[in-house]
Protein backbone atom coordinates (compact mmCIF):
# COMPACT_ATOMS: atom_id res chain seq x y z
CA UNK A 1 0.00 0.00 0.00
CA UNK A 2 1.12 3.74 -0.67
CA UNK A 3 -0.25 5.99 2.14
CA UNK A 4 -0.30 9.68 0.70
CA UNK A 5 -1.34 13.02 2.85
CA UNK A 6 -2.55 16.19 1.17
CA UNK A 7 -3.91 19.64 1.95
CA UNK A 8 -5.20 20.86 -1.09
CA UNK A 9 -6.41 24.48 -1.62
CA UNK A 10 -10.25 25.22 -2.58
CA UNK A 11 -10.73 25.66 -5.97
CA UNK A 12 -8.28 23.23 -6.88
CA UNK A 13 -8.71 19.88 -9.46
CA UNK A 14 -7.17 16.69 -10.04
CA UNK A 15 -7.73 16.07 -13.78
CA UNK A 16 -9.77 12.86 -15.12
CA UNK A 17 -7.12 9.73 -14.93
CA UNK A 18 -6.86 6.52 -14.21
CA UNK A 19 -4.36 3.90 -13.04
CA UNK A 20 -3.83 -0.02 -12.00
CA UNK A 21 -4.06 0.83 -8.58
CA UNK A 22 -7.19 0.64 -6.19
CA UNK A 23 -7.59 3.95 -4.27
CA UNK A 24 -9.20 5.11 -1.31
CA UNK A 25 -10.27 8.58 -0.50
CA UNK A 26 -10.82 9.80 3.07
CA UNK A 27 -11.82 13.21 3.84
CA UNK A 28 -10.51 14.55 7.02
CA UNK A 29 -11.45 18.20 6.64
CA UNK A 30 -13.32 20.31 3.66
CA UNK A 31 -15.32 18.91 0.98
CA UNK A 32 -14.81 17.96 -2.57
CA UNK A 33 -16.63 16.59 -5.77
CA UNK A 34 -15.07 13.26 -6.41
CA UNK A 35 -16.41 12.26 -9.73
CA UNK A 36 -15.97 8.39 -10.72
CA UNK A 37 -16.95 6.89 -13.84
CA UNK A 38 -20.28 9.13 -15.08
CA UNK A 39 -21.42 10.14 -11.55
CA UNK A 40 -20.08 12.98 -9.34
CA UNK A 41 -20.56 13.40 -5.56
CA UNK A 42 -19.74 15.18 -2.60
CA UNK A 43 -17.48 14.11 -0.39
CA UNK A 44 -17.21 15.86 3.25
CA UNK A 45 -14.98 15.53 6.13
CA UNK A 46 -15.38 11.88 7.88
CA UNK A 47 -16.17 10.34 4.88
CA UNK A 48 -14.13 8.25 2.33
CA UNK A 49 -14.36 6.70 -1.66
CA UNK A 50 -13.16 3.65 -3.02
CA UNK A 51 -12.15 4.22 -6.69
CA UNK A 52 -11.83 0.66 -8.07
CA UNK A 53 -8.73 -0.43 -10.27
CA UNK A 54 -8.58 0.67 -13.92
CA UNK A 55 -11.95 3.70 -13.30
CA UNK A 56 -11.72 7.23 -14.53
CA UNK A 57 -12.07 9.56 -11.97
CA UNK A 58 -11.67 13.11 -11.23
CA UNK A 59 -11.37 15.41 -8.21
CA UNK A 60 -13.33 19.31 -7.96
CA UNK A 61 -12.23 21.07 -4.19
CA UNK A 62 -14.87 22.65 -3.03
CA UNK A 63 -14.07 23.72 0.54
CA UNK A 64 -9.83 23.22 1.29
CA UNK A 65 -8.83 20.21 2.38
CA UNK A 66 -7.05 17.60 4.06
CA UNK A 67 -6.94 13.74 2.60
CA UNK A 68 -5.81 11.07 2.85
CA UNK A 69 -5.19 8.72 -0.44
CA UNK A 70 -3.97 4.63 0.00
CA UNK A 71 -3.24 3.15 -3.10
CA UNK A 72 -3.24 -0.62 -3.34
CA UNK A 73 -0.99 -2.23 -4.64
CA UNK A 74 2.49 0.31 -4.07
CA UNK A 75 2.42 2.93 -6.22
CA UNK A 76 5.93 4.05 -7.55
CA UNK A 77 4.94 7.47 -8.39
CA UNK A 78 2.52 10.15 -6.70
CA UNK A 79 2.00 13.45 -8.11
CA UNK A 80 4.78 13.28 -10.31
CA UNK A 81 6.86 12.61 -7.23
CA UNK A 82 9.13 8.89 -7.27
CA UNK A 83 8.75 6.95 -4.20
Amino acid sequence: MTFAYYEIDAGASLHVHSHPNEEVWHIIEGEVDLTLGEETRCVRAGHAVVVPAGTAHAVAVNKGCRVIVVDYPVRHEVAGIEI
